[in-house]
């Protein structure tokens, strides 16, 4: 083989292997392009409400997450959970490009997660989670109440008794309570005085009387005439 014969072969190897070069890297470039094609798509979430990282100050009444395309109802879950890992059920909507999940309204402050797990149109799951928090302020406690301290009862006026409207009406201050104590001391001085009478000598004398005068009957009797 001539020199001349030598340098085409070398040229025409060259040529081959920078052709199989490009070839390759067009290949890849076509592979890139059809990845990147292939994951656009695939449904992507493009909202949510509330957002990534949001510190809210009131509990919203639902969590809705809009994606790029519609998605599938079979396979799409929305939960709330909360910072142990615990997790808020509710009932999750899908209408459209939106998934919405209620969220219940005494949530208390804390560190909270939406968790999606969604079906996009062309059947290709994906998944993911929107943290935020909640900084709810406490209800205010009411002040007791001051007690009304209790108001002081009159004191009760002594009630007049007849016996006294009567002697205050003329003038004196008796009353009936003390002239009925008189009268029942008036009676008793009275039985006292009669139980001291002495009984003995008036009996005495009874039975003499009763006796001269059966006496003198007897006598009348027997002094009387015999004859006619």
């Amino acid at each position: 083989m001539t020199t001349r014969e030598r340098t085409r072969a070398r040229t025409t190897h060259r040529a081959g292997r920078r052709a199989a070069g490009a070839a390759a890297g067009v290949l890849a470039a076509g592979l890139v392009v059809v990845g990147a094609l292939a994951a656009s798509a695939h449904d992507r979430l493009v909202g949510s409400d509330p957002e990534s990282g949001a510190v809210l100050e009131a509990v919203p009444a639902e969590a809705v997450l809009t994606f790029s395309s519609e998605v599938q109802e079979l396979g799409t879950v929305l939960e709330l959970q909360a910072a142990d890992g615990s997790s808020i059920a509710g009932e999750t909507a899908v209408s459209g490009r939106d998934v919405s999940v209620p969220l219940p309204s005494d949530l208390p402050s804390g560190e909270y997660a939406v968790v999606y797990r969604v079906t996009s149109s062309d059947g290709h799951p994906i998944s993911g989670e929107i943290p935020f928090s909640l900084e709810v302020a406490a209800p205010a406690t009411p002040a007791p109440s001051a007690s009304a301290s209790p108001s002081p009862s009159p004191a009760a006026s002594p009630t007049a008794t007849p016996g006294e409207s009567a002697g205050a009406g003329a003038g004196t201050t008796s009353s009936p309570t003390t002239s009925a104590g008189a009268a029942d001391d008036a009676e008793a001085t009275s039985a006292e005085s009669g139980d001291d009478v002495p009984w003995a000598p008036v009996v005495v004398v009874l039975v003499v009387v009763v006796l001269g005068g059966l006496a003198a009957a007897v006598l009348g009797r027997r002094r009387g005439p015999r004859t006619r």
